[in-house]
């Protein structure tokens, strides 16, 4: 899928240059004028342009604003404020289709707070068909949540294990949660193979973990720290999860809305005939509204929610 994507890009006139990192931009007259970049062996360059966009996380654009910036857009000085936290995903690949749910699962009370999805049942075609050396069936994709929380098989965080060790005990907590009536739904001779986030790094030094891709967190408040697609600086637009969209989750799909917010507000910026992306407002199912209005009431109340 990635290297479709890339060649339908390319063969827009989409060009990619990969290995290089952004280190800051270069402002004059109240535009951004360039960007400064740096590869893996400390090569620099500058790289000149009309328009902007920053499509990257929080924690990579917050060091890039500089004073000049911030002047001229307040509201990015306020993304300092915004919260990161590790939630990671891990993949079991299994030598059969386990039956666990048609939709995501939360493991609730495990101590990892683990999440999962089983995901052959929404691809197409038969999954050992198209993935691997044909022995799979299917992929249990799950989420690691809490890396501060002792687990039940080594007794340490997430933080504090090796990836052989996290993926031994979030197995062990998934099979403590579906076996608990008796019947062995998630057996150990499912399991084919696994593979953890690789921005996840085991530092032996340490005994810790390092992570490269942290998550925007929806702490309270934060929606009026959080920019729009649309910023004061005339030629710069920003995407990423942490962007105001109708989408107020820290998910795919509300990166992917902020991508098309940027659009827009680039194509309207820049005068141009081309009609905007589609825009999205996030479906909220009528029959749940009972049940938010309650959780309302009890917030206001100062009572927990129902099912804490």
């Amino acid at each position: 899928m990635e290297r479709s994507w890339a060649q339908l890009l390319t063969g827009l006139g989409v060009r990619f240059e990969m290995g290089w990192a952004a280190e800051s931009f270069d402002m004059t007259g109240g535009r951004i004028t360039g960007a400064r970049v740096v590869d893996g062996a400390g090569n620099r360059a500058r790289v000149d342009a009309d328009w902007f966009i920053a499509a990257m996380p929080v924690e990579r654009a917050v060091p890039l604003w500089s004073r000049a910036m911030l002047d001229a857009e307040p509201r990015l000085g306020l993304m300092r404020n915004l919260v990161t936290d590790w939630m990671v995903g891990i993949q079991y690949f299994l030598r059969r289709p386990v039956p666990i749910a048609r939709g995501h699962v939360a493991y609730l009370g495990s101590p990892w707070a683990l999440t999962s999805i089983c995901q052959a049942q929404f691809w197409r075609g038969e999954f050992a068909d198209r993935y691997g050396d044909g022995t799979v069936d299917d992929c249990l994709s799950a989420d690691i949540s809490d890396w501060g929380t002792p687990g039940i098989l080594y007794r340490r965080s997430a933080k504090e294990c090796t990836p052989d060790e996290i993926a031994r005990e979030v197995w062990v907590q998934i099979q403590a949660c579906l076996n608990d009536t008796g019947e062995a739904v998630l057996r150990d001779d499912d399991l084919a193979s696994w593979f953890l986030d690789p921005g996840v790094r085991w530092n032996a030094a340490a005994g810790r973990n390092t992570n490269d891709t942290p998550l925007f967190i929806n702490t309270v408040g934060s929606w009026a720290d959080r920019p729009d697609a649309r910023t004061a600086i005339p030629n710069l637009f920003l995407a990423g999860d942490y962007v105001r969209t109708d989408i107020d989750l820290a998910t795919m799909e509300s990166a992917n809305e902020s991508a098309r917010s940027a659009v827009a507000a680039l194509l309207e910026a820049a005068d141009s005939p081309a009609a905007p992306p589609a825009r999205y407002r996030l479906h909220e199912p009528p029959e749940l509204e009972p049940m938010r209005l309650i959780d309302a009431e009890r917030h206001r109340a100062g009572l927990p929610h129902l099912l804490a």
